[in-house]
């Protein structure tokens, strides 16, 4: 059986930069994935404005950090895009043209791990969104009211956008562990290996910090969900032990 994959777009180093810290998101299939890792890609071919990283940062998923002032936020690609084209972040602008997910699947509010999956799938397909146009209003609907950690570092990167910045990468996926279990019923388990290589956030005057993922044995996680008599809601995730 092939392993199933929820596209993953993670808040985890965030915690240095915003000083908040959060998870954002899983979802969808491994073709999905594969074209979103193809898209993170591109957004990161050409890199940040004025980014420095060097050998210690890049080792670990602590930020290395450029303050060297630039323009203004333009056109990803250096151009506007014609209308429908896609067009990743990169160090001229923001994302253009992000499709927007589709709606969650039906039967995403049963008590099932059917219903647990397709929350995380939706949850994770416009947390994504969300990082690449600074809109997170939907990917809220999935997170408990307790998860603040998660839900400042989405106000966060909403402000990072509003002031001008942006950023580039950061879309991920995540690969389930096993199934998902339970203690008492109540709260679920389900453990999720992250894959990700890269994110760049850019600040409105063209400084920009980066994380780069070299080590790539700590990127297990553990995500915990309730279901609230009519819907699923992520409560919290914690980094974990292979």
């Amino acid at each position: 059986m092939e392993p199933r994959t929820f596209p993953y777009h993670t808040q985890i180093h965030r915690r240095t930069l915003l000083g908040s810290g959060a998870l954002v998101g899983l979802g969808a299939l491994l073709a999905a994935c594969g074209q979103q890792a193809n898209n993170e890609a591109a957004a990161t071919a050409s890199a940040a404005p004025s980014e420095t990283a060097s050998a210690s940062a890049a080792a670990s998923e602590s930020p290395s950090a450029s303050a060297t002032p630039s323009t203004v936020r333009g056109y990803s690609g250096g151009s506007k895009a014609p209308d429908g084209e896609y067009r990743p972040a990169d160090k001229y602008g923001i994302a253009q043209n992000v499709p927007k997910p589709a709606k969650p699947e039906d039967g995403y509010r049963e008590k099932s791990v059917e219903g647990m999956r397709k929350t995380l799938k939706a949850w994770v397909e416009w947390a994504n969104y969300g990082t690449e146009t600074g809109d997170y209003s939907v990917a809220r609907q999935f997170v408990s009211s307790e998860f603040k950690d998660e839900l400042q570092a989405y106000a966060d990167v909403e402000d990072l956008y509003a002031s001008g910045g942006w950023i580039i990468g950061g879309v991920d996926y995540f690969e389930a562990d096993g199934a998902p279990w339970s203690e008492d019923g109540e709260t679920y388990f389900w453990k999720a290996y992250r894959h990700w290589d890269r994110e760049i956030y850019v600040e409105s005057d063209g400084s920009s910090r980066s994380w780069v993922n070299e080590d790539k044995t700590n990127d297990t996680f553990k995500f915990a969900l309730k279901h609230n008599g009519v819907k699923w809601e992520i409560m919290n995730y914690e980094n974990v032990e292979d």
